[in-house]
């Protein structure tokens, strides 16, 4: 079971869209909090995911394809952005990709994902996207398992000019057939020199996430109009 105030926070995040706020579709990532969503694109797919990790176990003889759908009921993934960090956080629903579904074994499960950038974040030259732009295995993570295992994570920038980069690329079209902002990077698991393809983020930026309180003044204020309507 999610956290009471995951739960809390993917309530609000649901009523401002049904609302139709402003910012669910901006095209440039600002200073904020904001809801991340599974990319359309994957190579994986399906199912559908916001992080890929193969060989996070090694299960087979094989290539054991593990992945991690952010829009899964049980999810909540956060991306929190400032000018010089940049944190991928929450927990999402994931496993063992054996073609279009997860494997029904001990890996299927909520998975605890924690990044965060602090070294190299910056604006792209000639462009408004941010990336990160540092040397291989500057920045760590975690993700803790249904095993109940914590495996390390690094950023892993290889030939690329970047470890992680977000936003809509240059041309403003968006990245890989999504029209609105997206994340895609890079990583390594286990150990910094570790890395499997493909061990990567690959997802989509959505709404910012509410302050603390605006959900309950929001769906509080919703209460009021049904009552009034009510009446």
């Amino acid at each position: 079971m999610l956290p009471h105030s995951f739960v809390s926070a993917a309530i609000a995040a649901g009523a401002i869209g049904a609302l139709g706020f402003a910012g669910a579709a901006q095209a440039v990532v600002s200073t904020g909090s904001y809801y991340l969503a599974n990319h359309p694109d994957g190579s994986a797919r399906p199912p559908e995911y916001g992080m890929r990790l193969d060989e996070l176990y090694n299960h087979s003889t094989g290539h054991d394809i593990f992945t991690f759908d952010f829009n899964n009921a049980q999810s909540l993934m956060v991306l929190d952005a400032s000018a010089t960090t940049i944190r991928i956080h929450g927990v999402a629903f994931g496993g063992r990709d054996i073609g279009g579904a997860y494997a029904n074994d001990q890996y299927l499960g909520l998975y605890t994902i924690d990044f965060l950038y602090t070294l190299g974040v910056g604006q792209v030259p000639g462009d408004d996207d941010t990336y990160v732009n540092a040397a291989n295995h500057a920045n760590q993570g975690s993700i803790l398992t249904p095993l109940n295992e914590i495996i390390p994570l690094w950023d892993e920038r290889g030939g690329n000019g970047f470890s992680l980069r977000l936003g809509d690329e240059n041309n403003d079209q968006g990245h890989r057939g999504h029209a609105g902002d997206s994340g895609w990077g890079w990583m390594n698991h286990h150990s910094p020199e570790h890395h499997v393809e493909s061990g990567d983020w690959l997802f989509t930026i959505g709404a910012p996430v509410p302050a603390p309180g605006a959900g309950v003044i929001l769906l509080t204020g919703m209460g009021l109009m049904g009552r009034r309507r009510a009446s």
